[in-house]
């Protein structure tokens, strides 16, 4: 109990308090929470994703069963969201945001800070992974399967996408000069570490502000109360027997495990705004998970170490 009661206080909270204070700050000062995410996604997490992946200290080759694990769990756990959608027989536009909503877990503005906190710092390259590759398939995959397969936005027009926000460069130039072990000198490489240092603390606050702005959303009990046990329990249950099926290393599967137990991303309930495919449901879902993820994350985290 003293060790629940350690990683609440210590890891959890802390990350929720950021986010509150994002939520009240947007009721009193009205900020613009779209500019807000724009610099987020355009600069401050490129800028972050530059720099902690071409500063890493470990061999560019220790990333790669992050890479494939990453992809495998992407694919499990989009199935399964699908499939619960199917068998509890709701209708045909929420399959899509089931998929996505299981699949997709805040592990970047949530993820990477509690990662800093809950783990050594080797970690933060594979959790910089996992950001990255989550990120990617949100934008492809995600966006192919929430848009409307019709007119420009066909499925080249959806997929392109992917490759209109700087996360993709970003990603390659980061993992090319850790490859290459390069180094970029300060006038580059000092403006890109202290922008990119900024992305822990506002990447909690933009998603208390967005859920300040997007409100309580539309809060079906069904479906709700599926997406919520999809998140944060079956998704890093199923990921958890995942690492053990493919024997990833016990260190890498907490780390993947508690990753799939955080909550569904705030990216998701754009998309969804923009494609109309159920917005309040899914800025519902997000609201929802990030309330229950203190415990949730907590007791995901307590579990992996007593195993």
């Amino acid at each position: 109990m003293q060790l629940f009661a350690d990683i609440l206080l210590s890891v959890t909270l802390p990350i929720i308090a950021l986010v509150a204070v994002g939520y009240f700050s947007q009721k009193r000062l009205q900020l613009d929470v779209p500019s807000l995410n724009r610099l987020l996604v355009y600069v401050i997490m490129p800028a972050f994703l530059v720099h902690f992946l071409s500063s890493a200290t470990q061999p560019i080759s220790e990333i790669w069963p992050t890479v494939y694990f990453t992809a495998i769990q992407f694919a499990a756990l989009m199935l399964l969201g699908w499939l619960v959608a199917k068998i509890f027989r709701l209708p045909p536009e929420y399959a899509p945001v089931f998929a996505m909503a299981t699949v997709y877990a805040n592990v970047g503005n949530y993820g990477i800070p509690l990662v800093k906190l809950a783990f050594p710092p080797p970690f933060i390259l594979h959790q910089s992974v996992i950001t990255s590759m989550m990120t990617m398939l949100i934008v492809s995959v995600g966006a192919w399967m929430l848009a409307p397969a019709t007119g420009e936005r066909g499925v080249l027009g959806r997929l392109k996408v992917a490759f209109e926000t700087p996360v993709v460069p970003a990603v390659i130039v980061g993992l090319v000069l850790r490859a290459l072990e390069l180094r970029l000198p300060p006038l580059g490489g000092l403006p890109l570490e202290l922008t990119g240092s900024t992305f822990p603390p506002l990447g909690l606050l933009a998603p208390g502000a967005q859920l300040a702005d997007t409100g309580k959303g539309e809060l079906a009990r069904l479906p709700m109360s599926l997406v919520l046990i999809l998140k944060l329990l079956l998704a890093p249950a199923l990921t958890w027997g995942l690492a053990i099926l493919l024997a990833m290393p016990e260190d890498l599967t907490e780390l993947y495990v508690v990753a799939a137990a955080t909550p569904v991303g705030v990216l998701l309930a754009l998309f969804c705004a923009e494609y109309g495919r159920q917005p309040r449901f899914v800025s519902g879902s997000v609201l929802l998970s990030t309330l229950l993820s203190p415990l949730v994350v907590t007791g995901w985290i307590l579990l992996m170490r007593l195993v």
